[in-house]
């Protein structure tokens, strides 16, 4: 039966990507649930950020802007409507300038997607409802056409700064829009020296409507842009990732035994160095475990070289399993023969941790029927322990006298733990 190669959920999204780009009217369509929710969120994180950012230089650059306006609106303005006109400008930059200012206050308070949206929403429209409607009581003719012009300001900066979605900004600036014309009529329908001819109101309406279908046919291209930013970013984001996951994995295999899953050899001599080093500087004891399969040879040649690998490979997860500390390494040192570096670790403590690995083996019960030994595949094992106590050796000779513990354990009849110490002299 065939099996369907598996595909790493890093390339998978990246081939999904690169689809989208490829199909680049795709971009203007939602992407699938979960990528749909990252844009939003990124595209969310990126415009507080934004905002963060400009909105000091942003408050100072309209208060300087309606500074500016006021002369021009004073020396503009009809004298029946000036003092009336001066009211309304300070109105209309007042309420600008505490939109801006309360954005970060707000967002810093409590930060989430939703509460983003939240929040720039209903700062959006009590922006465009206070201009609008302030807009809309000046009297004079050329008053009025300047205040259109902070009118379309506010427009601009929630189609093109906020990040809502298109349809929600839409809805934000048609009632925003419609709801200040409906509340300055009813104010003023009664009183004859305000009011608003129809054609006024129709210019108005005009002015919104022109100002909302530009404004929501940009922003669809502006998000489309943004869309292919955010995918362009998470490209490059995958790449990076897909890079350091080669690194670790190259990282894993060039210390690891392919076939066993334990330290390898290099990987051993590495640590066995920095472990002596360490040990010492501080005086610990540190032992050597030598393990070698009983009969191994006889084993493969029964068996088939597959069958032998398999036992290898149960042999080095019961070695594996038996450890629990962080710094105990286990290692295939090459063939049938595996190593354990147990630093800080007294020879009463290797001769435990030989006893429960002897014992391992033991309770896997694989058949070996070529043994001389027992009926199932066993092990020789052989300990050494340095501490400070002992005579100046090399690391080189501390694995001797492991090698040597574990021939002599060879020689006595297999299937046993022998030791080689200095602290205690025996005969081996």
């Amino acid at each position: 039966m065939n099996k369907k190669p598996i595909v790493k959920p890093i390339l998978q999204e990246d081939a999904l990507i690169r689809g989208i780009l490829a199909e680049r009217s795709i971009l203007f369509r939602r992407f699938k649930p979960e990528m749909e929710s990252m844009f939003w969120g990124s595209l969310a994180e990126r415009t507080a950020n934004l905002i963060n950012g400009i909105v000091i230089p942003g408050t100072i650059a309209y208060l300087i802007l309606g500074l500016v306006s006021f002369p021009v609106v004073y020396f503009l303005s009809w004298d029946s409507f000036r003092t009336h006109e001066l009211y309304n400008l300070a109105y209309i930059y007042g309420m600008g300038i505490l939109c801006l200012s309360s954005l970060p206050i707000l967002l810093k308070k409590s930060f989430s997607v939703k509460n983003f949206y939240i929040i720039i929403g209903a700062v959006s429209f009590v922006g465009v409802l206070s201009t609008a409607y302030f807009s809309l009581q000046f009297k004079t003719p050329l008053v009025a056409q300047i205040a259109t012009y902070d009118v379309i300001l506010v427009y601009i900066l929630i189609y093109f700064v906020t990040g809502i979605k298109p349809k929600f900004v839409l809805l934000i600036g048609g009632v925003a829009g419609l709801l200040a014309m409906l509340v300055a009529y009813l104010q003023t329908v009664n009183y004859d020296f305000v009011w608003y001819s129809n054609e006024e109101i129709m210019r108005y309406f005009y002015y919104i409507g022109l100002i909302n279908f530009i404004g929501f046919i940009v922003a669809h291209a502006n998000i489309a842009k943004e869309r292919e930013n955010f995918l362009q970013a998470r490209l490059l984001a995958l790449d990076k990732a897909e890079a350091e996951r080669m690194g670790r994995e190259l990282e894993r295999l060039s210390r690891e035994d392919p076939m066993t899953g334990l330290a390898n050899r290099r990987f051993f001599n590495e640590r066995i160095d920095d472990e002596w080093d360490r040990a010492q500087r501080s005086g610990e004891p540190m032992s050597l475990i030598f393990i070698d399969i009983d009969h191994f040879k006889a084993y493969n040649d029964y068996y088939g070289h597959l069958k032998g690998d398999d036992t290898l490979i149960a042999v080095a997860h019961s070695l594996q399993s038996i450890l629990s500390r962080s710094t105990d390494v286990a290692s295939r040192y090459g063939g049938e023969e595996f190593v354990v570096l147990l630093p800080n670790t007294p020879i009463a403590g290797a001769r435990a941790v030989a006893e429960r690995i002897l014992e391992g083996v033991d309770a896997l019960k694989i058949e070996h029927k070529k043994s001389k030994t027992q009926k199932f595949v066993t092990v020789s094992i052989g300990v050494s322990t340095h501490a400070i106590t002992d005579e100046e050796i090399t690391v080189a000779q501390l694995i001797n006298q492991a090698d040597e513990a574990v021939y002599k354990a060879k020689s006595s009849g297999r299937h046993r733990i022998r030791e080689y110490h200095l602290i205690k002299p025996e005969t081996l």
